[in-house]
């Protein structure tokens, strides 16, 4: 049967063979199984996709928090984040988070945690002139290796998201984010995590119009 969280089955055609050669139909019984232990496994589904995992429940910043401003002041050049995530997962289950200089995330940098639930981060306090302080914006997110990403929990909420501003002396501006997983190179397909599509074709080769 295709669809979400598929299982793979013999059915009947199973059942005709097993009728008509028991030994044969033991062993496709077992390897059924295998697969499908195969793929619980991996965080995957055996046939077509796994439904995402419930999103993130809260996200919480080191720093101190000014309501006024809607804006966390870390204590330092560290950004320390930790995610909690309530839902029941499964084996498998990835964590990723998004920092960006735009509440909007419209280029994001991706940081693939594993299955840690925990964040370590430098980032610079100012921008290359070494004056202009840097908002950075964060999100993050849980996906099977099977699944599409769950929806992004923004730090702040979704439409309301917290400014974080560093405590430090070092100024660099961060270069554009090349996306993560089979998601674009232009790193303007945010929240995709492992990605969403099987494969990524590589880029065409430029005409040559000379």
């Amino acid at each position: 049967m295709q669809g979400q969280n598929a299982v793979l089955d013999g059915g009947q055609e199973l059942s005709k063979i097993s009728q008509k050669d028991y030994t044969n139909g033991a062993l496709l019984s077992r390897i059924i199984e295998a697969i499908n232990s195969v793929a619980q496994n991996l965080g995957a589904a055996s046939i077509g996709k796994l439904a995402p995992p419930d999103p993130i429940d809260s996200i919480q910043v080191q720093g101190t928090f000014n309501s006024t401003t809607n804006t966390i002041t870390a204590p330092s050049e560290i950004l320390h984040w930790t995610m909690t995530h309530n839902s029941s997962v499964f084996k498998g289950i990835h964590y990723f988070s998004e920092i960006d200089t735009s509440p909007n995330f419209t280029q994001p940098h991706v940081i693939d945690h594993g299955t840690g639930r925990t964040g370590l981060l430098h980032l610079p306090t100012f921008l290359n002139d070494g004056k202009t302080v840097q908002t950075y914006y964060l999100r993050s997110y849980p996906q099977y290796p099977g699944s599409d990403p769950a929806a992004p929990t923004v730090v702040g909420g979704l439409g309301n998201a917290t400014k974080i501003v560093m405590t430090g002396s070092s100024g660099t501006t961060l270069l554009s984010s090349t996306g993560s997983g089979t998601a674009s190179q232009t790193g303007q397909q945010g929240g995709k995590g492992l990605g969403t599509v099987l494969t990524r074709p590589a880029p065409s080769p430029k005409r040559n119009v000379g």
